[in-house]
């Protein structure tokens, strides 16, 4: 196969050039034509991931809680201190 742009002769299965590296002319062949599958209207669904982020607001809430919760045992073990001394 002779070069289009140096006109040297090079191997037939090259791509380029192996003098001047241009691109070489290739031989055509039949590939078969696929058509496309046409696209639903609907969008992709996302995929759940294992791991899901819990919003600021859903973090405060639950420090919020567990803050009241202590508060509440406190309170209770400063007007009642023998509330755990439990006796079977």
């Amino acid at each position: 196969m002779f070069c289009n742009f140096c006109g040297k002769q090079n191997k037939d299965d090259i791509l380029f050039c192996g003098f001047c590296g241009k691109a070489m002319p290739q031989k055509t062949c039949s590939i078969p034509e696929f058509q496309l599958v046409s696209q639903t209207t609907q969008p992709p669904q996302k995929a759940h991931s294992p791991k899901t982020k819990i919003s600021f607001t859903a973090i405060k809430a639950i420090i919020t809680g567990i803050i009241i919760v202590v508060v509440i045992i406190v309170v209770l073990l400063t007007y009642y201190p023998g509330i755990l001394s439990l006796k079977w």
